[in-house]
């Protein structure tokens, strides 16, 4: 049998050597994926397809640019998959990577940045995962924000540090070399994760957090706590977050704490999101930073987002939004996409874009 597919050959012709690669590994995995599909009990490929149009100001300086990633989740590509082992006990593996559409490049130095585990799962134990995945102290900052982190409302843009963490801590986000063990789904709406992962020899990469919530009925309150030490001193992270769903109006917020070598970061958020008819949904927040410490004291910021998301179907949707940052002191936050924000200056994003999930 031929190992390489009809079309495999002319089309990596005209790749450079590091597309190349990652175009061969996608399709071996492609191809896997249908080829191995009788004996999964569930096989995906998946992703999002997001582009916008984005004008961006800080201080005097302003762009206007093509970018990715304006609706909760930026352009991504991924394969994921579970095998029924029997007796309630599954093996599965999930790998995803980040797509630039508006070059087609990938985002990212690895080809599966955003995630790349294994993990096996029984029903009344949960789910044991290794591999590259998100930290418990992330979720609440991007599920109890009615932008989640990505575009000009999203919550990042004045979150101290975006995506790493304070103190030349690496993993806000994300952690690789991960042991990670998530509760089962059937404890009458209690949740968690618990996290540790290995540095191997990368200072700032070594990573231990937990999160533990609770979601029923209109209620989902979580609080997340992490610790990562780097350059010689301790980085921790502490967040609680928290929705309520009133039908008209679905209220939210997150509280978040970040401290390392003599500083503290803390942000707020409450915001909001309307449904509006069967098709439309409006988004609203408010956001504020503060700094104290050494050299950042009185050093702070203020973003104000609305924007509005309109359904075409189930996975295609137009949305619009605007944001406002308004800076404090030293502080030199900017809308995603923005040019470099000054110190005090304040800056703001106008964006509308499509996005498409498959």
């Amino acid at each position: 049998m031929n190992p390489h597919p009809p079309f495999a050959r002319p089309v990596r012709a005209f790749l450079a050597p590091s597309a190349r690669a990652a175009w061969v590994l996608a399709a071996g995995l492609a191809a896997g994926t249908f080829g191995t599909a009788h004996a999964q009990s569930g096989v995906t490929i998946f992703g999002t397809l997001d582009l916008n149009i984005t004008h961006a100001k800080a201080g005097n300086t302003s762009a206007t640019t093509m970018s990715s990633g304006g609706n909760l989740i930026p352009s991504r590509l991924g394969f994921r998959g579970t095998e029924d082992l029997g007796g309630g006990l599954a093996a599965s593996f999930w790998l995803e990577a980040q797509l630039l559409p508006d070059s087609g490049a990938l985002e990212g130095s690895a080809l599966f940045h955003r995630r790349s585990t294994v993990s096996l799962s029984g029903t009344s134990w949960g789910e044991v995962r290794l591999g590259r995945d998100y930290a418990p102290t992330f979720w609440n900052v991007s599920q109890f924000a009615p932008f989640g982190t990505v575009g000009v409302g999203g919550s990042a843009n004045i979150i101290e540090g975006w995506p790493f963490g304070t103190g030349g801590a690496r993993t806000f986000v994300r952690s690789a070399n991960s042991l990670g063990y998530l509760l089962p789904r059937n404890l009458g709406g209690v949740y968690g994760q618990a996290m540790v992962a290995a540095a191997e020899g990368a200072d700032g990469a070594r990573y231990t957090g937990a999160r533990l919530g609770y979601a029923a009925g209109p209620v989902d309150v979580a609080a997340a706590y992490g610790e990562t030490p780097a350059k010689g001193q301790t980085s921790k992270v502490a967040n609680i977050g928290g929705s309520y769903n009133f039908g008209v109006a679905k209220l939210m917020g997150y509280w978040l704490d970040q401290r390392a070598a003599g500083t503290k970061h803390s942000n707020w958020l409450l915001g909001a999101t309307v449904p509006v008819g069967e098709v439309g949904t409006v988004r609203v927040s408010v956001a504020e930073a503060k700094a104290r410490g050494t050299g950042v004291g009185g050093d702070g910021a203020r973003q104000i987002a609305v924007g509005y998301v309109h359904a075409l179907s189930k996975r295609t949707a137009l949305y619009g939004a605007y944001s406002r940052i308004t800076n404090r002191g030293q502080a030199a936050f900017a809308t995603s996409e923005s040019p470099e924000g000054a110190p005090g200056a304040n800056a703001s994003g106008l964006q509308f874009g499509i996005s498409h999930n498959f």
